[in-house]
């Protein structure tokens, strides 16, 4: 490969040309394509590679990924076999390749990823506005970086100034003809990825990826579930092949430290602590001695300490239901029949995102944030559990059976499960949405509709003294985009109103994973 030029700066403004520099380490070079994609003049390939950039090549990253194990393979200081390792992009381009199937692929090691399949139906129906901002925002100051002389004066101070602060962006209604739209020239169109039309994430066959797989993630990373999922998917393709899973109280964050969000987890909770790249190491060494064939290692919050299991969830776990009372309780029994709580969402005033999955692109903070005084919203329904007399361990899969009516044609259900301590603070331990147009097919109406909310998986010890908190929302904003409960998209519509939701709470339920005693610590 060619060495690293140095990129051309022109009039870029430093806080431009900065992200644009940190974003080219995260994409990939090309080597030899094997099959060239519609060139685009002007826009070579990263750093010295040959070939042409786009911002959106998912069918191309594949193609080199393949082409690139099997050139590392034949070096002298290869002995054939390649690992295709990487964290969020670079691990999703890890399993594009492996899905190739290169000859010389011994394994794949990938970090917070996710599908596009997983994704819709993580999100049911809802876009990650603030992800999708920034990163568009970051690849405009990378094509600003290579083509300085493509853009005017206007598109300059536009990106420099949303850089800087993206809340205009994030905030605007229409959000296609806020200021994204000054952002002219750019090899992306912008209203059609607001609207969700752009595949940002691609789609790989599990059953093609015929390697073994060590995946990691943490349980406040965006893609968290999804990469869970990614383990599982491979377990139950390749049966036979040794795969690991291993999850710490990590974000979506390279350094994957001890501490997250508003709480320290002991030096034992850090990726170095955990020795996970000599983890790696030792699995790739010889995966066919691998005893469990099948491995997750998990961090229990709230115990704080390392488990481990042959299974996700762990064999051991068991369902358990709880049910929203009136009066905010969450107990054993389900309420009186024809039971209704409920509130109305105003869009022009939504519930701030705070904490939990949420990704550091723009000006979000992941990880374990108090969230009580989101309790006192009048649009947001809370029901907590007694205190525990003993501690309850709450490991595997979350989901929430709401039973809903609204007054309008859409809405969104934002659910979190949340540990509450007993001095009050609130912290966010597994979350969801369906945008109930989407789930449903059909626009929403005010007949009691069941609604499936999955909050995916989470592996947290609820102490002695503590409360589970069952909590639903009409938004979580700016990291979801707003539903304005008209049934037209944000994108394209200014046109707010305000809607009424009931939650029938006889025929609700929030339902729990939970380890009796699992794993050795």
């Amino acid at each position: 490969m060619a060495p690293r030029r140095a990129p051309a700066r022109g009039a870029l403004p430093d806080a431009v040309r900065a992200p644009a520099d940190l974003l080219g380490r995260a994409a990939t070079g090309r080597l030899r394509p094997r099959r060239l994609r519609r060139r685009l003049p002007g826009h070579p390939g990263r750093f010295g590679s040959e070939g042409d950039w786009e911002p959106i090549m998912w069918d191309q990253e594949a193609h080199d990924a393949y082409d690139t194990v099997e050139w590392v393979a034949r070096q002298e200081w290869c002995d054939g076999r390649v690992i295709l390792a990487g964290t969020s992009y670079g691990g999703i381009v890890s399993f594009l390749g492996a899905a190739e199937r290169p000859p010389s692929l011994a394994g794949v090691a990938a970090a917070m990823v996710t599908s596009g399949s997983r994704d819709l139906r993580e999100l049911g129906g809802a876009m990650r506005l603030e992800q999708v901002v920034s990163w568009l925002l970051y690849m405009a100051a990378d094509w600003l970086r290579r083509r300085p002389e493509d853009a005017d004066a206007e598109t300059v101070a536009t990106l420099h100034a949303l850089l800087l602060d993206p809340e205009p962006a994030l905030t605007a209604l229409p959000l296609a003809d806020g200021p994204l739209a000054r952002l002219r020239g750019f090899p992306i169109d912008i209203p059609a990825l607001l609207a969700g039309r752009v595949p940002t994430t691609p789609e790989w066959e599990p059953a093609a990826i015929e390697v073994p797989v060590f995946v990691t993630t943490g349980w406040f990373d965006v893609f968290a579930s999804a990469t869970i999922d990614a383990f599982r998917d491979a377990v139950r393709a390749h049966p036979d092949l040794p795969h690991r899973l291993v999850v710490g109280p990590w974000a979506h964050t390279g350094p994957l430290p001890h501490h997250t969000g508003e709480l320290n987890f002991g030096i034992t909770a850090s990726a170095g602590a955990a020795a996970v790249p000599a983890q790696q190491l030792a699995f790739f060494a010889d995966p066919a001695a691998a005893a469990p064939r099948h491995e997750v290692g998990y961090f229990l919050m709230g115990a704080d300490q390392w488990r481990t299991a042959d299974a996700w969830p762990p064999r051991a776990a068991r369902a358990r239901v709880l049910h929203p009372t009136p009066a905010g309780g969450l107990g054993h029994e389900p309420a009186p029949a024809g039971t209704v709580d409920g509130y109305a969402h105003d869009p022009l005033d939504p519930v701030p995102s705070r904490g939990g999955r949420v990704i550091h692109l723009g000006r979000s903070t992941p990880g374990p944030i108090d969230l009580g005084r989101q309790l006192d919203r009048p649009d947001v329904l809370s029901y907590l559990t007694a205190e525990l007399d003993e501690p309850l361990d709450v490991v595997g899969g979350v989901r929430a059976d709401l039973t809903v009516s609204v007054s309008r044609p859409d809405a969104d259900l934002v659910v979190r499960l949340v540990d509450v301590r007993p001095d009050g603070r609130v912290y966010p331990v597994a979350e969801g949405v369906a945008r109930l147009s989407h789930v449903l097919g059909r626009p929403a109406d005010d007949t009691p509709t069941r609604v499936r909310v999955d909050l995916g998986y989470a592996a947290q010890r609820f102490g002695r003294g503590h409360r589970l908190g069952l909590l639903v929302a009409g938004s979580a904003f700016p990291h979801l985009d707003r539903n304005l409960s008209t049934g037209a998209p944000s994108s394209t519509s200014a046109e707010a109103r305000t809607v009424v939701v009931d939650l029938h709470l006889a025929e609700s339920a929030l339902s729990l994973d939970v380890l009796p005693q699992e794993g050795r610590p």
